[in-house]
């Protein structure tokens, strides 16, 4: 561009020659030639379409078709697995005798990749439209010890607001649970979802948009009355918002990592770092947050239902000569009765609830061990009562929560009475369903305390806590005291037996 300036001048204004000019700048007289010739200056643009028109050999332009549809045919493939230019000149070598170098396949790919490179189209949306979900991991100190967490990701599209909530694994239970805390926690629902092909909600990709869905996830959207949509295979530019956040969460809410004590503590601690980045983050193109346009958004999101999703995974089992049921690899006992039966198991992300004949039988925590026994010693009372000697070695009744004075009163009781002993015990264990178990461990400390270590001294401890106060068992009681029966005569019976032999 200096030279070009120069040149114009020194001619149209100094009135010098070429051969003046060419002399006085240094340079050749074509150059000077070819500067005067041009209408006009040699701007970037102008360079870029005098040198960018480059023509490819007849060598290279015999192998462009067919680099073309290797990058077609890559677009369909996982990105990880893909032809690298390296493996295009490679495979132009070995498979079409491809004389080049390998320098110049590496640009020429370059180039053309760079021309099927998709458009991306800006999105605005309205409020209470969408919702768009993913999975994320990281690790937290979880009571002293590193934990990989799964952080379940939902985002608003429009407000940019997030929910973050974690949970140790990914089952359906844990997917059908977040949607239950997110849509509680935003207030209302949106129209539609945007969600990837996960497992949990498809049981089949079909033709285009179409998919099979899980029955758990279709009960989840009638419930909340909002509809699943579902981004193409390796697509996540479709769901951009939440792609973006689950790293953005991971980098900001979790490093350092957080040490806590419970998963609920971490759950408390992400629902406040999503509510304080909504104060501060402004929404794009906007000069609102997005806790403001949030508030905004709440308003046209629909109404909660009046009672909350089931949050569950719904399996079938086997009540086996143990009374035991196997969900995963551990077991638990549910009550004698159902021996034989199939029962139902409602599994939540934090409980197992057990249900026969349209009726919950028992309930437990969850555990997410392997090969764990749990068991309640309510469970066997009736088979105990047949079977009383098993009482000492029973499972249930080494049971951390039967507390120690159980076990030693019943020693006793077995040292003094034997086999009648563990009899009356069982009988002392049924009481807790009429007094409750603290009730009943009162009476047997009482009667501890006095050694005397038998039903009826527990028998009476009880009647004096409950204000029922009556004499031993065995004795009458001072009302029926005066209560006098008449003594049966029984000449008359020998009467009628001595008629009878005539």
């Amino acid at each position: 561009m200096a030279h070009y300036h120069r040149i114009k001048f020194l001619k149209e204004v100094e009135g010098l020659s070429q051969r003046q000019i060419a002399r006085k700048l240094g340079i050749s007289r074509n150059t000077v030639s070819k500067y005067l010739k041009q209408e006009e200056a040699p701007t970037l643009p102008v360079r870029q379409r005098s040198y960018g028109k480059k023509e490819y050999s007849e060598e290279t332009q015999r192998i462009l078709p067919i680099i073309d549809q290797w990058l077609l045919e890559d677009q369909k493939h996982w990105v990880k697995q893909k032809h690298t230019a390296a493996r295009i000149y490679q495979r132009l070598v070995e498979e079409y005798q491809f004389k080049g170098s390998s320098s110049n396949i590496r640009k020429l790919v370059a180039r053309r990749r760079q021309k099927q490179r998709d458009v991306f189209i800006p999105l605005e949306f309205r409020y209470g439209l969408q919702f768009q979900f993913d999975w994320g991991e990281a690790d937290v100190i979880l009571q002293g010890k590193t934990q990989r967490i799964f952080l379940f990701c939902l985002q608003l599209s429009s407000s940019r607001f997030r929910f973050v909530r974690a949970y140790t694994h990914q089952k359906q239970e844990a997917f059908l649970d977040g949607f239950v805390h997110a849509f509680e926690f935003l207030g209302g629902v949106p129209v539609e979802g945007l969600f990837d092909n996960l497992k949990t909600a498809v049981v089949k990709i079909l033709k285009g948009r179409d998919r099979l869905e899980q029955e758990a996830f279709i009960a989840l959207q009638a419930h909340y009355g909002f509809k699943a949509t579902f981004a193409n295979p390796r697509r996540g530019n479709e769901k951009g918002r939440i792609e973006g956040t689950v790293g953005y969460i991971r980098r900001n809410a979790l490093v350092p990592y957080p040490d806590v004590q419970s998963m609920d503590e971490l759950n408390h601690y992400l629902l406040d770092w999503c509510l304080k980045e909504a104060a501060h983050i402004h929404v794009p193109r906007t000069d609102e947050t997005v806790a403001q346009v949030w508030v905004k958004e709440k308003l046209t999101l629909h109404s909660l239902p009046g009672t909350p999703f089931e949050a569950c995974r719904l399996m079938s089992c086997h009540v086996n000569q143990l009374s035991l049921i196997h969900v995963e690899t551990n077991q638990y006992s549910v009550p004698c009765a159902y021996v034989g039966q199939a029962v139902w198991v409602k599994k939540f992300v934090d409980r197992l609830i057990v249900v026969a004949q349209n009726q919950v039988i028992t309930e437990y925590p969850r555990s997410y061990g392997r090969n764990q026994l749990f068991t309640r010693l309510d469970h066997y009372l009736e088979a105990l009562l047949k079977k009383p000697r098993a009482v000492r070695d029973a499972h249930p009744f080494q049971n951390p929560d039967i507390p120690e004075v159980f076990r030693f009163f019943h020693r006793r009781m077995r040292e003094t009475e034997g086999a009648a002993g563990d009899r009356k015990f069982v009988r002392l264990l049924l009481l807790h369903r009429e007094l409750g178990m603290d009730l009943l461990t009162q009476a047997i400390q009482e009667a501890e305390r006095k050694h005397i270590f038998t039903y009826e001294a527990v028998h009476e401890a009880i009647q004096k806590m409950t204000g029922n106060v009556a004499g031993p068992v065995g004795q009458a009681p001072e009302s029926l005291e005066n209560y006098k029966v008449k003594v049966t005569d029984i000449n008359q019976y020998r009467q009628l037996v001595k008629e009878g032999n005539q």
